[in-house]
């Protein structure tokens, strides 16, 4: 697998012809998206969900890559099935077309059109995915519309599961001293955290959702709730220190001027269970 870095967009691409995808690489990188490539289905599916892309490209069929799969198992996977998917298609058959909708793309192009059409086809599902699905655009993770369609679907469902509901104790006191540029390098990890602990410890059918500012929800089985919410808050504790100020570290706590005038001393962000009158994890099962 190769990784190139810049600032924009990140783009997963995935296809077995090595000119094919190099070609394709340098003309997204030369607009500044972050491109990641694999060269077979089966070592991107065991990958899958290392990490959440903004759009995925994918080729159509090849001997180590069957684009039909594995746009299906995207769709099944948690992280990346309100990703949209782009199928690279080699001709123009309208049966190959019709496969690719179907599957679960978003969209599709011809590899002879490429030069004409990759940036514009490109830069659209990107616009789409922005403009008319419900993603958080800091942490590219569904909101509260997604998250209200899950719960309604798990409930109608009628299988047990089980809700977490993940708040930051006094964030807001955080901004106020460090800015929002800070905070939002807070919520993108915390955002990174749950999902690397929905990933080791649930299933590909978990769901994650940020409703915005520090609050995150998740939904898991029941069985896995109690371990998830136990690392969410062991591996928080461990870490946020690393986003203050030497100073404010080694105190353990941040000082803040008050609309009076006065300053107000405030503890290290947490996710606390310890106090039942601080929002922490909160575990919420249903059971029908």
């Amino acid at each position: 697998m190769r990784e190139n870095r810049n600032s924009k967009a990140k783009i997963l691409l995935i296809t077995e012809d090595v000119k094919l995808q190099d070609y394709i690489a340098l003309i997204l990188i030369g607009e500044g998206y972050i491109v990641n490539t694999y060269t077979s289905g089966k070592e991107l599916l065991n990958n899958i969900n290392r990490e959440p892309f903004d759009l995925i490209i994918v080729g159509f069929s090849s001997p180590n890559i069957n684009g039909l799969d594995i746009c299906k198992n995207i769709r099944e996977t948690f992280l990346l099935r309100q990703t949209p998917v782009i199928m690279l298609l080699d001709d123009n058959d309208p049966l190959n077309k019709a496969k690719s909708i179907y599957s679960g793309a978003d969209d599709y192009i011809e590899k002879s059109l490429l030069s004409a059409e990759l940036l514009l086809r490109v830069k659209t599902a990107l616009w789409r995915m922005y403009r008319y699905k419900d993603v958080n655009p800091l942490t590219k993770l569904p909101g509260v519309s997604s998250a209200l369609k899950e719960l309604r679907s798990e409930i109608e469902s009628k299988k047990h599961f089980a809700v977490g509901y993940a708040e930051l104790y006094k964030f807001r006191r955080f901004n106020d001293k460090y800015g929002f540029s800070r905070g939002d390098e807070v919520i993108k990890y915390t955002a990174e955290l749950i999902r690397k602990t929905l990933v080791e410890f649930g299933s590909a059918s978990d769901f994650l959702a940020h409703f915005g500012g520090d609050d995150f929800i998740f939904i898991t089985a029941p069985e896995s709730i109690d371990v998830m919410c136990k690392e969410i808050i062991t591996e928080f504790d461990s870490n946020i220190l690393s986003f203050y100020d030497v100073e404010d570290r080694n105190r353990r706590s941040i000082i803040v001027k008050n609309r009076k005038g006065g300053l107000d001393t405030y503890p290290i962000l947490r996710y606390s269970t310890d106090n039942a009158g601080h929002t922490g994890i909160k575990k919420l099962r249903k059971k029908v």
